[in-house]
């Protein structure tokens, strides 16, 4: 198992107070912030109804990677966030937020620089989130692809029923998920992800994963780097 820590330059961006779910969710920017030293809401759905009038607001995370040195296929990643708080269900999208390549920081105008088409992860419900340890988010193979053939790879990070799903409350709404960013202290509390690469021969045979095949022609898989020279 191998890691690699988020870049320092990881934040969220909020959508601000908007008259409706709609122009909360599809805000063409927003207020951003670099996390600071300590742990913040990292996302969260609101939706308040006083005096005639409702309000709504919407914070998503974005985390960048670098990945350049992983030029190997992945058999896992995990994706490892330290929570604080964790009264939300999220999920991790696939993001060109921070100019797509990580050369830049992130800017108001990413709120939207998130692919709700292109998920990282299944659903994580909030009971999986409980503060005081790691937590694991278990990366899909678009991910993996990305993470090899990527020099970074960017991940955001979206409320799930309300955002993601993009399903408005009927009730007024205060979720929210809190976490550790990259700026705390040391690293004993940042996002990081675990990866593993798969070692000796990697392909699949007549359609049958390498994940399932031990032995070609008695030799081990792990014995193997190339077939007929491929």
């Amino acid at each position: 198992m191998a890691i690699v820590y988020a870049n320092a330059a990881d934040g969220y961006i909020d959508s601000g107070s908007q008259s409706s779910h709609a122009n909360a969710r599809g805000a063409s920017s927003g207020t951003t912030s670099t996390s600071g030293t300590s742990s913040s809401e990292a996302v969260r759905y609101f939706k308040s109804s006083s005096r005639g009038s409702t309000s709504y607001f919407v914070r998503r995370t974005f985390l960048w990677f670098d990945t350049s040195g992983i030029t190997e296929t992945l058999s896992e990643a995990t994706l490892k966030v330290y929570p604080s708080t964790n009264a939300c269900d999220i999920i991790a999208l696939k993001s060109d937020a921070f100019g797509g390549d990580g050369g830049s920081s992130l800017a108001s105008a990413d709120f939207n620089n998130l692919d709700f088409s292109t998920p990282y992860s299944a659903e994580i419900e909030s009971g999986d989130l409980g503060g005081g340890a790691y937590r694991d988010i278990a990366l899909n193979s678009t991910a993996l692809a990305d993470i090899k053939n990527n020099n970074v790879i960017i991940i955001a990070l979206a409320n799930y029923h309300q955002d993601y799903l993009n399903t408005e409350p009927g009730i007024d709404a205060n979720v929210r998920f809190g976490m550790h960013f990259a700026d705390f202290g040391g690293t004993s509390r940042d996002p990081h992800i675990d990866y593993t690469v798969v070692t000796g021969y990697g392909h699949g045979v007549n359609g049958v994963a390498s994940a399932n095949i031990s032995k070609v022609n008695g030799i081990a898989t792990a014995s193997i780097s190339k077939v007929n020279g491929v």
